[in-house]
């Protein structure tokens, strides 16, 4: 959210950079202990960040009554219904279709948003490239409006 940024210190932000780009080199989320060695802090320092970063709305999404990571916009922490495989092999998961897709934009690559369809069970498959969505008959449904996601972020 672009006034949350306003309300970041600066080691929120670099805390906050290294999130992303551990997901996007690991395919996973960091833990508080990896960012703290990182960062040669307490990880009760980093837990303090990063449910600031929760608490102002920034994208980031604790586990509820944890200290792991659940979701980093547009990533997921944990295996979902909506992978993103990237032409060079590396994978990510995306919350929802939409997330999926954004994933691959934030990572800078072609690649296919892989899901099933929740009526049929058969395999769904959205290409990128060049940033561009391939064309397809398929529908993705979302069942809250966008402005309403922040209301239940696990739910939407």
């Amino acid at each position: 959210m672009l006034g949350a940024m306003a309300t970041m210190t600066p080691f929120e932000a670099d805390v906050r950079l290294a999130v992303y780009r551990h997901f996007l080199d690991h395919g996973a989320a960091p833990t508080p202990d990896d960012l703290a060695a990182e960062f040669a802090v307490a990880p009760m320092e980093i837990d303090a960040v990063l449910r600031h970063l929760q608490q102002i709305h920034d994208a980031v999404v604790m586990i509820p009554g944890g200290r792991y990571l659940w979701m980093a916009e547009p990533f997921s922490a944990l295996p979902t219904s909506y992978r993103a495989v990237a032409v060079d092999g590396r994978t990510w998961y995306g919350n929802c279709a939409w997330d999926a897709l954004a994933v691959l934009s934030v990572a800078g690559t072609d690649g296919t948003v892989m899901s099933t369809c929740p009526a049929t069970g058969r395999a769904i498959g959205v290409e990128v490239r060049t940033g561009t969505v391939t064309p397809t008959d398929g529908v993705a449904h979302f069942a809250v409006t966008a402005s309403e996601w922040w209301r239940s972020i696990g739910f939407t």
